[in-house]
């Protein structure tokens, strides 16, 4: 052990049952007993020759002596049964946040160059990257995986909170031919399967229709049956019409698992989707404070009886006999 973790750090230093501190009330009235003057010993002697020089009326016990050995240990005892302790740190809440898998489209058409960011023209793929990166910030309690597809799809990063890692791992993945939207679902609800009993959402993000695999709707009951919430959001620059986006697949497939469908045509219109389903998934969470603490009462209980053995060992060797 090194030599600063013998001694605690007191930062937040507190007492788990403060009222038990009010006993120490009680050792008023034995301080004021053992520190009160008794009556002037008295014995026989046949003559006062000698007596002059006898002192002042002594005190009833030696008062320094009985604080340090009777009243300071039983002080400290006190204290040791109201639980002093400091925190060590907090420890994972489990009643934060959810899981949220992002499956975003890679497919060659993401490199058209129609979209708009600070300014200027870039790639479909550049402006997602951005978008999404805002999102992933805005969202530190969250276990975040992310699944990229073209024809097939593949895990870029698992479900974390390493939320720089996600990130960079998503500036490194690179595009493919094909768009298998069945598929990508399909793998999206398999990863959020094997992960806890959080709730489990999955935003999808595409510029196209299927061209490989099975239909996204074949794929759907999978996520109804893993209580699996699908966003679905086709982008590009030519919206759908209403009554076409009513009858789209990806609009059925997120009204059977709960989710909602959207259209964006730029960058600023996709912030704004993701900034709405921010709000749509921020639950109204009790947020607990997990705690370790490092109990401080065995110095405390140690120090009181270590004392008192003190005070009882000292006073059997101060003792003094008549003869």
């Amino acid at each position: 052990m090194k030599p600063t973790e013998a001694i605690p750090d007191l930062a937040g230093f507190e007492f788990q049952h403060p009222a038990v501190l009010a006993l120490l009330l009680v050792l008023v009235p034995l301080l004021w007993w053992l520190g009160r003057r008794g009556p002037l010993p008295a014995i026989p002697v046949p003559t006062l020759r000698g007596a002059a020089g006898l002192g002042t009326i002594p005190r009833r016990h030696s008062g320094t002596f009985r604080f340090f050995f009777l009243v300071l240990p039983l002080a400290l005892l006190i204290a040791g049964l109201a639980r002093p302790r400091v925190p060590r740190g907090d420890l994972p809440d489990p009643s934060k946040g959810i899981d949220i898998m992002l499956t975003l489209d890679y497919s060659r058409s993401m490199a058209e160059t129609d979209f708009r960011l600070n300014g200027r023209r870039v790639m479909r793929k550049d402006a997602l990257v951005a978008v999404t990166e805002q999102f992933i910030a805005g969202r530190p309690n969250d276990r975040i995986g992310i699944v990229c597809f073209a024809r097939n799809p593949w895990l870029v990063s698992p479900l974390t909170l390493d939320h720089e890692w996600v990130r960079s791992s998503l500036r490194e993945a690179e595009m493919a031919t094909g768009t298998g939207i069945g598929w990508a679902i399909q793998a999206s609800v398999n990863f959020l399967k094997k992960a806890s009993e959080r709730s489990r959402v999955i935003i999808l993000i595409t510029d196209g229709d299927n061209s490989a695999g099975p239909r996204p709707l074949e794929i759907a009951p999978l996520a109804v049956g893993e209580r699996v919430k699908i966003y679905t959001v086709l982008i590009g620059p030519e919206m759908v019409t209403p009554s076409a986006a009513a009858n789209h697949e990806l609009n059925r497939v997120a009204r059977m698992t709960g989710g909602q469908f959207f259209q964006a045509n730029d960058s600023r219109a996709l912030e704004g989707i993701y900034r709405l389903i921010d709000q749509l998934e921020k639950r109204e969470l009790l947020q607990k404070r997990f705690v370790s603490w490092r109990e401080l009462f065995p110095w405390f209980v140690g120090a009181g009886i270590g004392l008192w053995t003190l005070g009882i060992v000292a006073g059997d060797l101060g003792k003094r006999r008549l003869p």
